[in-house]
């Protein structure tokens, strides 16, 4: 094969046509603009679109295998800057995942939700009518819906790094907080959290814990009257593109210690910490892990799964929905094909069930769920998400047994 063609067959894989198309692929001195990676993701020749693989918070919706089409504002300079070979600038590391786990945690106590219980908690929508018990509400947390008390809340938080961490802190030549995914500090050198602009009200934020229960990262929900028009409503709470931010990258979220579930066990996917947290709740004896998006973190939750027989339950709207069947088909032909070159004797099924959009709603209302295997959830998709399952499957040169 010649090198062209190898070029074409890697972005290809990206779901990019090929160079002499408009895309190329990201590189060390050209980094993915979303994700800061120098591997996997792509980008438009005018530099106005990325492909990422990682990141989908702010897209504009899933590239053809499953990344993410982010559309960037004016970059007029950017021809310039690389005809001059200026490097980019330098990315913020993250802190350590230690680090990350006590201050968001510190945050939880210091900004909990229930600050704001008529709207985050008692109201409906809330935490407690999507079947939480009282004392669960506890481990969410909640960012004031101004800018100024958001400010006021980074202050406290970089002077508990500061105190508790002042190794960490006093490394930097910057305030101690900064690394810290959704913090940055402004050319005043004032330590700022979130957006610099007021919302109508509080934002929910919802920890992503990682296999040892660390919170690894966050996400926030908006409340309906703060979502612009076709944007989601849960957002990762992130600062990669505010001045010394950091992004938070898409991680899962285990609601449960490894060490605690042996090999061979079953664990339930789904989207959504909350929702995974919900579904405990209300089903003690299950084990969820939950991805932050349907096309997210497919290698990450490949991995996780690894030991364990998986139960998929993407929101039911899979069956009507092609953009979600086809991440739900890709996922499938990569967990299945991992089994297969591991020899590992775990199986793969898809839960269902009617009327309600979660697990989580079906479950909080005593629905039926049913399992199926591959073969009989396959058979019963038709038109256009049947025939976007065939197309992915084809691609990744999978076809189910029995």
């Amino acid at each position: 094969m010649s090198s062209g063609d190898r070029e074409a067959c890697r972005l290809s894989s990206l779901g990019l046509a090929s160079v002499s198309n408009g895309f190329y692929r990201v590189t060390r001195n050209r980094p993915c603009r979303i994700c800061g990676k120098t591997d996997w993701c792509g980008y438009s020749k005018d530099e106005h679109t990325s492909i990422c693989m990682r990141v989908s918070d702010g897209s504009k919706g899933p590239s053809r295998n499953g990344g993410s089409i982010h559309v960037h504002g004016n970059l007029a300079g950017a021809d310039r800057a690389r005809s001059n070979k200026t490097p980019p600038p330098p990315l913020i590391e993250i802190a350590p995942v230690e680090i990350r786990n006590a201050v968001y945690r510190e945050l939880i106590r210091a900004s909990p939700a229930r600050r704001y219980c008529s709207q985050l908690i008692d109201c409906p929508g809330g935490l407690l009518s999507r079947g939480l018990l009282g004392p669960e509400t506890d481990n969410y947390g909640a960012l004031p819906p101004t800018d100024r008390e958001r400010t006021s809340l980074a202050r406290s938080l970089n002077k508990f790094v500061t105190d508790r961490f002042p190794e960490y802190a006093l490394r930097k030549s910057h305030a101690g907080v900064v690394g810290m995914p959704g913090f940055w500090q402004d050319s005043a050198g004032i330590v700022r959290l979130w957006k610099s602009r007021d919302y109508k009200e509080p934002l929910l934020v919802v920890p992503y814990k990682d296999v040892q229960g660390r919170i690894q990262a966050c996400q926030l929900r908006l409340q309906k009257s703060d979502i612009p028009e076709s944007e989601k409503k849960y957002r990762w709470l992130s600062s990669r593109i505010e001045p010394r931010g950091t992004g938070s990258g898409t991680p899962i979220h285990f609601t449960f210690k490894a060490a605690t579930l042996p090999p061979g066990r079953t664990v339930i996917v789904t989207e959504g910490a909350l929702k995974a947290e919900t579904l405990v709740s209300l089903r003690p004896e299950v084990h969820v892990i939950a991805t932050g998006g349907v096309s997210c973190s497919h290698v990450e939750l490949i991995k996780a799964t690894r030991p364990y027989n998986a139960l998929i339950a993407f929101d039911a709207d899979h069956k009507t929905n092609p953009a979600v069947c086809h991440q739900l088909a890709r996922l499938i032909a990569a967990r299945e094909q991992d089994i297969a070159v591991r020899r590992v004797s775990t199986n793969t099924r898809i839960l269902s069930w009617e009327t309600h959009k979660g697990i989580d709603e079906a479950a909080f209302a005593k629905m039926p769920i049913e399992m199926s295997t591959i073969l009989q959830w396959y058979s019963t998709l038709e038109g256009k998400t049947l025939a976007e399952v065939q197309r992915v499957w084809d691609e990744a040169n999978y076809y189910p047994g029995d």
